[in-house]
Parts: C-alpha cells; structure tokens; sequence
C-alpha cells in the first residue's frame, strides 16, 4: 500500500517553522517506519537530533548514511557523512578507523595518518598494545620513509613475543635501509630478525648482501659457507656467492660457481661475462677466453655474439698476437656469415702464428683464407714461402683447416662441470683414412707433431675409446714435453685396459701415468660429484669461515690473512721434512700418533682454552689404508709426493683458521677442532675422507685407490683435566676405522 510522503514531509516542515523540533522528529519517523532506507530522510533526522542536544540519536542517524554511501562505493559522500558524526564525538575510534580507511583509499595519506594517530593514542593510553601496533603498521604502510616508526614497530613486535611479525618488519626494514645506501642501519635490522629466526631465509641473504655492500666479505663468506654446507645446490645462495666473488675480485671461483649454475639456468650467461671482465681487468686473458666460451654456442643461438665479441677484440687491445682470441673471433664471424671480419681476423691470426713461430697454424688460416677469396695474392706468397721453408708442412693436414683453426671446442675446458654420460663413439675399424693418418704420423719436426696433436686431439674427443689414436697423442705429447697431458693420456689408458681385462697393461699405464703427474704436479683426480667443491667456499660442515682465495682484494687484509691461515698455514707449520722416517713407518701403530700427541703443544693450548671458557673439542686421527704396499709398489719417492699431496689435501679442506692439521711424516695426521662438537667432527672427516678417495691416486690395494681412516672423538673439557682420554679414544675409534680395508669414518 502506498503513502502520501509530501503529507509527512509538509507536517514535519510546519513543526520546525514553529520551532517544534521534536514534533518533527516523529513526523520523519513516520516516514521512517514506511520507508526505513530513506537516506535523506535519515540525514535529517541526524541533523534535527543535534540541534536539540540528542548527540547519540545524531550519530546514529550520520552512521547510517555513511555506512550506506559506503556500501555504495561513493566514498566523497561517505567521508562527509563520517566527518559530521566526527564534530559531535571526535574521539569516536571506529569513525576514526572509516576515516582513515577511505582517505588511504583515496590516496590522502595525510589525512588518513591524521586519523590513524587518533586511534593509536586512544589505544595506547587505554592499554591495548597489540591494537595499538595494527595502527603502527598501518601507518607505516602509508609513509615508509618513516624508519623511526618501523624501527618501533618491530621492536613493540619483539616485545610481544610476535616473533613471526618482527622478523618480517626487521628484515623489510634492512632491505629498504640496503636500498637507500644505509648499510650499517641495514645490517643492524637483519642482525635482529636473525636474532628471531636464524633460518630465516629473507634475513639470512639480507645480512650477506649487507655484509658485501659494506665489504665486509670475510663474514658474507662466512655465513654462506654455514648455510651451503647444508644445501650445497641452493641456486639463490650460489648467486649471492658467485656475486661476492666477483665483487672480492675472485674471478676463478666466480667462474666455477656461475659456470655450474649456466649449466641449469642459461641466464647466467651475463654472470659468466661479468666473470670475463673481471679476468681482464686482471689481465688474465686466457682465463678470458675460457670463460667466453663456456656461453659462447648461447650467445651464438640467441644472436648476442656481440658480448663475446667486445670482450675478446678488449683482449686483443692487450695482446693483438692472443690466438685464442682471434680463433673465437673468427669462430663467432664464421657461425655469424660475416665474411669481410672473418677475413680480416684470419689475416691478424696469420701474423700471430708467424711471430709465434706456429708455421702449422699460419699454413692452416691461409689455406682458409684463400678459400674464401681465391685472389688474395699476400696469402698466396706467404703460403708459397710457408711450403719452401718447410715441404712436409701439409702433411698430415686432412682436415678442415677452418675447424682446426676456430672450433672453440678444440681448446676450451669445462673441468668445473662433470659433462652428461653419452654413447661412446667407436672409431670405425676399417677406416682408411683414420688408419692412414695414425700411420702417417712419424714425423720428428716439432711443429708437424703439434699439427699432428691437434688432429689427435679431434680423433680422440670423435672416437673416445680409440686406443691407438690415446696411445699416438699420448707418444707425441712426451716428444714434445707436455708430460702433464701425457700423464692424463697415460691414466686414460690405464683404466681402458683395465676394462679389457688387461691388468698387466692396465698397471703399466697408471703407474707411469701417477709418476708424470707427480713430477709436474699436475691434477690426476676424478671428477667431484659436487663440481662446486672446486670453488672452495663452503665445503665446511660446521665451522663459520670459508675457504677463499689469497687472491682477495688487497684492501681486503683480513680476508686474506684468514685464507693463508686456513689453506696453507697449518701444513706450513707443521709438516717439517715429509722425508723423515718413512721407511716402514706404517708397520707401526696409532699408539705412536697417540704418544706424539700426549706432547704436542697445540692440542696442549686448545685443551687449555677449552676447558677455561667451558668449549667443545674434538680430535681425529688418521691413517692411510695399506700404505706400506704403495711404498713397495711404486716406491719411497711417489710414497713421499702421495703423502704430501693427502697433506695438501686436508690442508685445503679445513677451511676454519682455527682448525689445526698436525702431519707426523711416514705415519698419519691429527686434526684438532676447536669449539666442535663430535658429530660436527664426524661430518667434517667424512668429507675429508671423499676428498682424499677422490684424488683417484692409484693404488694396489682393496680400494684400488688410495683411501684413509679416521677415528674421531669429542669432547668438553672440565678444569684441571687433560686430554689423555680424548686421545686415547680417538686412537681406539682410528683402529676400528682401519679394519676390513679401512676408508670409513669411526667416532666413539
């Protein structure tokens, strides 16, 4: 049923002409009763309802209104309605909080902090903390320049026990403090949130990237050594660190890192540039040129070949005879058809090779260069000369002279990177021109031999299992003295035999294979199954500092101090004469390690330490498995260079300055571990045993490889005690150790 509104609007109005306010109040009532969504209606019921006093009455009325203009989304109405309950009660929160709501809706952030701070006094002097820190935040997400408020928000956080909500202002706050230059402030903040949660992800790279902003490198290091010992895949760490080489101007261990994450993701592609311009700032310029190369094929399929090219031409700015480079130029101009600068980089590497006295490779780029312009009449006469100065020079040159000459895969390297298993190729039993070429292969001019290694070189990485073609490269390469590389020839071979069934031949080939790389102090090992063990960084179980290069910055004193007491001072200090008393020494007994270390003046010192500030210490003792039949077997000389290099080894691994290597020569080692429990120790020997086995040193025992034990025992000294006990434990878990071949781990 309808009504006559104008009827009770007419009635209301005649009222308020006699002043009888109230009178109009029930008039608008009526209307209310019919109609109760009637906002204009119910405005003015609020109004009528202040004019006589009824403030309460008032409110509710402009709350009505507001909330429906709100509803609404015409939020200009609704902050008008807001503002007129606001005159009557100023101190009303919940009109406030609307307020401060729609004004942050409308980007009036002044007025909206204007409405906030009303609440959070109310709030704080009524008590109520918890609320009082929603506003904070509130008003913190409306001007977070204000670093004072958040710095408060984050401690009344902590003070809450809001752990969760603290962690996360601590550590937002250290981001937007990296980002405005303030790096102590920023590492404060982040110090704080790890203070909360140390596994924190967000923090713990906060503080590093802070810690490296402020070059402080040493402890970045450190704490990515903590958590990469645990998670030694961990992409965002291997970043942060690959990042803090760079900046400590490491570029070898840059490479390694940003290499192995290339291998999964191809934008690292930039990382591994950057890793180039670091190695010629330098002037490592073939470390230039390998570093290139591990991306260029990508940068070749993505058409960014410009990048490798302004790098390599900044090398030939150095060394305008660097032939490295010049085969990668002429590489990138051939893939990319450039004609006119391939021929131009084949002329510059034609004048490298004559002032390098490589005849081979010079004859191999003119023989290209004329292929691509037949009329080049300098080229003719220079290969003219080539050939009269030496007739025998083409033979042998059976391949593709452009290939030979710029394929960056003849003599690049990817040892950081163990390669995907593939298929064998097998070289073709019947090929003439294999065959041929092998028998060719007589020569005793120096410079035939290396145009005859390169072809090998080719025939091998073709035909990996191609005996004869191993067995040629590696009798040319002891004709010219690269016994290095005849030592990897020689193990390459072995193991080939090895899988014949060859033992005899097998054994021949190792064993000579093991002196050569002895005497030229070359790399015999196998691959690590963890490429980055190579970088050196965070190999470390438990300890809290890196392994990092000597090569640090040089305002960097103290990282570079750390890294020579870690990786070489130990041995330094304790490996005397390694010839002393080997004959027959391992005949002997742990009770002879365990007699030397009743004595030894720095266990004496840690064990003093130790028990004065009531600290954790832990022992290992070691021994090669079976080591008196490699004496027997290859003889005191490789027996002494074998021990020396496991010294080395462990040297290198005990990445905390604290840790202590003592060497007793011809008998085994011991290694003292400051502040680390017994099963950090067992972890940390553990690794060191994998490092040891993965030298892949040949030897004729159960193991076939030469392996070691370790007994390792922990404790925590009490005053007045000596560490007789520790020592005598660690010798009996050694013993068990050594038991049914040895090569494990044994803590008691």
């Amino acid at each position: 049923m309808s009504f006559d509104k104008d009827k009770f609007v007419k009635s209301a109005e005649k009222y308020l002409q006699q002043g009888k306010i109230p009178a109009a109040i029930s008039e608008y009532h009526k209307i209310l009763d019919l109609d109760p969504n009637d906002i204009n209606t119910i405005n003015t019921l609020g109004d009528l309802h202040a004019r006589i006093g009824q403030n309460q009455e008032a409110i509710e009325c402009y709350l009505r209104v507001a909330n429906n203009y709100r509803k609404n989304n015409d939020t200009v109405k609704a902050i008008a309605m807001y503002k007129k309950t606001q005159k009557i009660d100023a101190s009303n929160i919940d009109v406030c909080l609307n307020l401060a709501e729609l004004y942050s809706h409308q980007h009036h952030n002044v007025e909206a902090k204007q409405q906030y701070n009303i609440v959070l006094d109310s709030y704080k002097r009524d008590g109520k903390t918890k609320l009082a820190l929603k506003i904070m935040k509130a008003i913190s997400d409306l001007d977070p320049d204000d670093i004072n408020l958040r710095v408060e928000i984050a401690k009344s956080y902590r003070d809450e026990s809001l752990n969760k909500e603290a962690k996360e202002m601590f550590t937002s706050l250290g981001n937007d403090l990296l980002d405005k230059d303030r790096i102590n402030e920023a590492i404060f903040s982040f110090q704080q949130a790890l203070t909360l949660d140390y596994s924190y992800r967000p923090a713990f790279k906060g503080l590093i990237q802070g810690y490296s902003s402020n070059n402080e490198l040493d402890k970045a290091f450190a704490m990515l050594n903590d958590v990469l010992s645990k998670s030694p895949q961990d992409t965002e760490y291997l970043d942060l660190l690959g990042n803090i080489y760079l900046k400590a101007k490491m570029p070898e261990q840059a490479e390694a890192t940003f290499n192995y994450l290339y291998q999964s993701d191809k934008t690292y592609y930039i990382k591994l540039l950057d890793t180039a311009r670091v190695f010629l700032e330098k002037g490592f310029t073939d470390q230039v040129v390998t570093a290139v190369d591990r991306c260029l094929e990508y940068l070749l399929e993505i058409r960014e070949e410009s990048l490798a090219t302004a790098i390599l031409t900044d090398i030939l700015k150095i060394n305008s005879s660097h032939m490295q480079a010049l085969r990668r130029l002429g590489y990138i101009y051939m893939s990319t058809q450039k004609t006119d600068n391939l021929i131009s980089t084949l002329k510059l590497f034609v004048q490298a090779a004559l002032s390098q006295g490589n005849k081979a490779e010079a004859f191999m780029a003119l023989q290209q260069l004329l292929t691509i312009e037949p009329n080049q009449e300098e080229a003719k006469a220079q290969l003219v000369d080539l050939k009269e100065s030496d007739p025998s020079i083409d033979n042998g040159i059976a391949r593709d002279p452009l290939l030979q000459t710029f394929n960056p895969l003849t003599t690049s390297t990817d040892a950081d990177i163990t390669p995907p298993k593939q298929e064998a190729k097998k070289a073709p039993q019947g090929s003439t021109k294999t065959s041929a070429l092998l028998a060719g292969m007589a020569s005793q001019n120096p410079e035939i031999v290396e145009s005859q290694i390169k072809l090998l070189e080719e025939m091998v990485v073709s035909y990996p299992d191609y005996i004869e073609a191993r067995v040629k490269l590696k009798n040319s390469y002891m004709q010219l003295g690269m016994k290095e590389k005849a030592a990897e020839q020689f193990l390459i071979l072995g193991k080939m035999y090895e899988t014949q069934g060859n033992k005899e031949l097998a054994r021949e080939m190792l064993t000579e294979g093991y002196k050569l790389s002895i005497l030229t102090g070359g790399i015999t090992s196998a691959p690590s199954s963890n490429p980055l063990n190579r970088t050196g960084a965070f190999n470390r179980a438990t300890g809290a500092q890196p392994i990092v290069s000597t090569q640090a910055p040089p305002n960097n004193k103290g990282l570079v101090q750390k890294a020579i007491n870690s990786n070489s001072g130990a041995f330094q200090k304790a490996t005397g004469n390694l010839t002393g008393g080997f004959p027959g020494s391992f005949s002997r007994n742990a009770t002879d390690i365990s007699n030397r270390l009743l004595t030894n003046k720095v266990l004496k010192k840690e064990w003093r330490r130790a028990s004065r500030y009531s600290r954790l210490i832990a022992l290992m003792v070691i021994k090669v498995d079976d080591f008196a039949s490699y004496i027997e077997t290859f003889g005191q000389e490789m027996a002494e260079n074998c021990f020396k290099k496991i010294a080395d080894t462990l040297t290198t691994e005990l990445n905390r300055p604290g840790d202590e290597l003592i060497v007793y020569p011809g008998e085994g080692f011991a290694v003292i571990l400051p502040e680390t429990p017994s099963d950090g120790a067992t972890i940390v020997a553990e690794r060191l045993r994998t490092s040891i086995e993965a030298l892949s040193i040949p030897h004729v025992n159960v193991n076939q490889w030469i392996t070691v034990n370790f007994g390792v025992a922990g404790t925590s000294p009490t005053r007045n005690s000596t560490p007789d006990e520790l020592i005598e434990t660690a010798c009996a878990a050694q013993t068990q150790a050594s038991i049914g071949g040895g090569n494990k781990v044994v803590s008691l």
